[in-house]
């Protein structure tokens, strides 16, 4: 009877191991989904709120924050079998602007499957940065978005303002400004960050068509002050060409973090 019990058990696990695989492999290559990343930006554990004073850094300086933007592209991600799909470059640009809410859920097409890592770019590469100025539209168009250096000829890749009684500025206002692509003719810094997320802890995302995965990203902007490098307002309190660009940078590279992925979604338009 027992005999009985182990054969019908191991059956059923054998079938349960089938069907996982089966499941495993019901991805179809030649078809698309949509993957809608959700940038969820805070600033330590608390909400940010545009223009609210609830913050302060490591230096015990309190600060708000009246705009933020930063650039996302060049977006490739990794399935289970080692593969990467790179999202078209023309498809892969978005600018993430806290007071547009639409801004926050970008969405990309990709192939069916069952996707542990993401990446992409914070900022903008040297090859987007020279494009001719007819190619530079949309996000890209030089005269919006107020993310351009006419006078440096660059982009932007992340901007945040804000207030702060500790700032030297004479209006009271931080401004950190952070471009600079290695430069083209002449050198300059790269803070150009690709970003790369494992997604296999917090839920793997897997792509169907008709369907949304849903990854969604918990963006820290108190690691603009306390990352790997301590930034502190009442000493830098207007950053842009001069200053610790490249220190911000390396502080914000850090600013990224998989809360979870919801999988199977329909699709909205959020």
């Amino acid at each position: 009877m027992n005999l009985k019990h182990t054969l019908a058990g191991l059956m059923l696990l054998a079938t349960l191991f089938s069907c996982s695989k089966d499941n495993e492999t019901n991805f179809n290559a030649d078809k698309q989904g949509q993957v809608k990343l959700k940038f969820d930006n805070i600033v330590g554990g608390k909400t940010l709120v545009l223009s609210s004073y609830n913050y302060s850094n490591g230096s015990n300086e309190q600060f708000n924050i009246e705009t933020l933007k930063y650039f996302i592209s060049n977006i490739k991600l990794t399935n289970t079998k080692g593969e990467i799909y790179t999202v078209p470059k023309k498809d892969a640009y978005f600018l993430v602007d806290a007071s547009k809410q639409a801004s926050l859920f970008p969405t990309v097409k990709v192939p069916e499957g069952k996707y542990q890592k993401l990446e992409f770019t914070l900022g903008l590469d040297k090859e987007t940065n020279i494009l001719p100025l007819e190619e530079r539209t949309g996000i890209l168009d030089i005269s919006a978005n107020d993310m351009y250096w006419g006078w440096n000829t660059g982009y932007i890749f992340f901007k945040m303002e804000g207030n702060s009684p500790v700032s030297t500025a004479k209006d009271k206002k931080f401004r950190y400004h952070i471009g600079l692509f290695g430069g083209d003719k002449t050198p300059t810094k790269d803070n150009v960050k690709v970003i790369q997320v494992d997604l296999t802890a917090a839920g793997a995302a897997e792509v169907k068509e008709n369907l949304s995965s849903d990854i969604h990203l918990m963006v820290d902007l108190g690691k603009v002050f306390d990352g790997p490098n301590k930034i502190s307002i009442a000493t830098n309190s207007t950053v842009m060409v001069g200053g610790p660009n490249d220190l911000i940078a390396d502080n914000y590279a850090g600013m990224f973090r998989h809360d979870h992925t919801h999988n199977f979604q329909k699709l909205s338009n959020e």
